[in-house]
């Protein structure tokens, strides 16, 4: 099974925009006392866990693969 890399982290980016959305949405209708801050670290997390795999596509873009 092989895995590509961009896909992965559009995934992970867009999960992170949506957690940090949703918990917007949810503080501003249903729970006032939501630490936002807390949400958009973990939005946050979850963005930087796929930060690996931009950077290692970044450097073969270039720097070149493995030949």
């Amino acid at each position: 099974m092989e895995l590509k890399g961009k896909p992965l982290t559009l995934g992970a980016k867009i999960i992170a925009a949506l957690l940090a959305i949703g918990g917007l949405v949810i503080k501003a209708f249903w729970s006032p006392a939501l630490d936002i801050d807390a949400v958009i670290k973990v939005a946050a997390f979850v963005a930087l866990v796929f930060a690996p795999i931009d950077l290692s596509l970044l450097a073969t873009n270039i720097f070149g693969g493995k030949k």
